[in-house]
């Protein structure tokens, strides 16, 4: 005897219903679009019975289709020979759903022969994905298939706020002249080349206080920075060697006066002597320009200001009790209100210029608006600089307004010639694969 069903237990529901609603809560889940596509390909062939499935959707530029995922590959490689035949035989279809085997010579070995395609439309009908389904034998029953693709469709547009491809407009031939046109007329835009480069504010008449003797400093009488009045002593030099060789030398002095005394009586009474006088005269007057000398020399042992101005120079610290030689420059006496802009311009971004370019400077103490200058005399030889670089010393004049402190720093933009804006777009580039390629 049958055994009696329970009437509390529900209803069991056929396998293919099973199949697809299981598929359809799986597909749910997924999060983003790769993932829907990954599933698609790889999680229905129980439902739809097929060999292998390609999911297929709209390039961002161009007609066609592009192959997104393929079941049993973890990613699709578009250049391989079966996907690019795939590409091509798909690339006019839209909402069709009947497509022959494709003819390729790289499809030869491909053992499915049988082809269904259910494309993906959005909401105003035009298909964006689609899902091409392969076999050996034929489909007897596209309605699952057809379902199947709706639940995608819909799992699609969800996923993607009801934008599922993303297209670039396709351009008509006369919007394609105008912009032609447009970037024509942007690339022969004529505009001024120019180059960034470092800028310090300098004196521009300054007096440079150099070591008139080679000795040690003792002392720095004035502080960085500090206003200086003409003849104010600057720096002191070691004297004690100086004052004893002034003293011997005012003692060879008396020596030699005495001894000409001496002679200049003695010929008086003795003929004789007197052909010893130009000698000690002479001696006498070598030893004069000696102590002559001495005083000099002691003199210079302090340095005074040529002028009225500021002491630039780094430290004291730096320079007291130093050694340095003779000629070695040690501060400079500048006037602040008559400066210049000296700018380092990289030797890579040398430009044509000539005196009276426009040059904007952006000093690091101000950096929301910029001074004006005008150039006035440019290097036409590279020098090195500290960190082994290049550049060519440049000379601004401030327009005018307040000077900048001296000793500022910031950015300056020099003007060139006028060009095209695509050659100054291009110069660099050029200049470099040039130099990397070696013509």
């Amino acid at each position: 005897m049958a055994a009696l069903s329970d009437p509390t237990r529900p209803p069991r529901a056929p396998d293919g219903l099973a199949q697809l609603l299981a598929w359809e809560a799986g597909l749910r889940e997924q999060e983003s679009v790769p993932e829907l596509t990954y599933y698609l390909a790889n999680e229905g062939r129980g439902l739809l019975g097929y060999d292998q499935l390609f999911v297929v959707k709209r390039p961002l530029v161009g007609d066609g289709w592009h192959v997104a995922a393929a079941s049993g590959l973890a990613q699709v490689d578009r250049n391989a020979p079966a996907i690019r035949a795939i590409e091509a035989a798909v690339r006019d279809l839209g909402s069709a759903t009947t497509l022959d085997a494709p003819n390729d010579e790289a499809l030869d070995d491909y053992p499915f022969r049988a082809w269904l395609w259910q494309p993906l439309v959005d909401r105003s009908g035009a298909p964006f994905a689609a899902l091409l389904l392969a076999r050996e034998h034929d489909y007897a029953d596209e309605g699952r298939a057809q379902r199947v693709a709706e639940t995608a469709q819909h799992g699609w547009l969800a996923l993607t706020g009801g934008k599922p491809a993303r297209r670039l407009p396709r351009l008509t031939p006369k919007q394609k002249k105008w912009i032609a046109a447009a970037a024509a007329g942007v690339a022969l835009f004529p505009v001024h080349l120019s180059a960034l480069a470092p800028v310090e504010v300098v004196a521009a008449h300054p007096a440079v206080i150099t070591a008139p003797i080679a000795g040690v400093i003792t002392a720095v009488d004035v502080a960085p920075s500090a206003q200086v009045a003409a003849g104010q002593p600057l720096v002191r030099f070691d004297d004690v060697k100086l004052r004893n060789e002034l003293s011997l030398a005012a003692e060879r002095l008396q020596v030699a006066r005495a001894k000409t005394d001496e002679v200049a009586s003695a010929s008086f009474g003795d003929q004789t002597q007197a052909r010893g006088i130009s000698i000690a005269q002479a001696e006498y007057q070598l030893a004069a320009a000696e102590h002559s000398y001495a005083r000099d020399m002691l003199a210079r042992s302090t340095v005074r200001a040529p002028k009225a101005g500021l002491a630039i120079y780094t430290d004291r610290r730096e320079w007291e009790g130093r050694a340095v030689e003779v000629g070695q420059p040690i501060m400079e006496i500048a006037d602040p209100r008559d400066v210049r802009y000296r700018i380092d311009l990289p030797a890579r971004e040398q430009l044509s210029l000539s005196p009276g370019s426009a040059v904007s400077v952006w000093l690091d103490s101000q950096p929301l608006w910029s001074e004006s200058a005008t150039l006035a005399d440019a290097s036409y030889q590279a020098r090195t600089l500290p960190d082994g670089s290049l550049a060519f010393a440049l000379e601004a004049t401030p327009a005018g307004g307040t000077p900048p402190r001296i000793g500022s720093r910031g950015t300056a933009r020099v003007r060139g010639s006028w060009a095209p804006l695509a050659y100054a777009a291009l110069k660099r580039p050029i200049a470099s694969f040039r130099q990397f390629v070696g013509f």
